[in-house]
């Protein structure tokens, strides 16, 4: 069973845009791996991240980002069974916030 998470959050303040530039590139190594497509997106210290694949993975996942100390107020906006993958071959992306909400309403 493949879904579709969504969640929101806030970085914490001594996050630099360098390391969410590592954050995104170990991510994309790691979710290519477990088969976890998704796009992130940041303004400020704002998060807004989707997150596709096996529901199990997706859920260990997310269960992880809940527990990372770099940010914090983690709220799950959304989860859904989906037939395929909506992100394609992308284990993660940045994009701009505005790019993320323009995806979700096409997917």
């Amino acid at each position: 069973m493949l879904i579709r998470l969504a969640y929101t959050s806030t970085f914490r303040p001594h996050i630099t845009d360098a390391d969410i530039d590592g954050i995104t590139e170990k991510a994309a190594v790691f979710n290519k791996r477990h088969s976890i497509t998704g796009i992130l997106a940041v303004e400020g210290e704002r998060v807004c991240q989707i997150l596709e694949g096996p529901k199990e993975a997706v859920e260990r996942l997310f269960e992880s980002i809940q527990r990372d100390e770099r940010h914090h107020g983690v709220v799950e906006l959304d989860v859904s069974a989906i037939d395929k993958p909506g992100f394609e071959d992308w284990g993660m992306v940045r994009r701009p916030m505005v790019d993320i909400v323009t995806l979700a309403f096409s997917l």
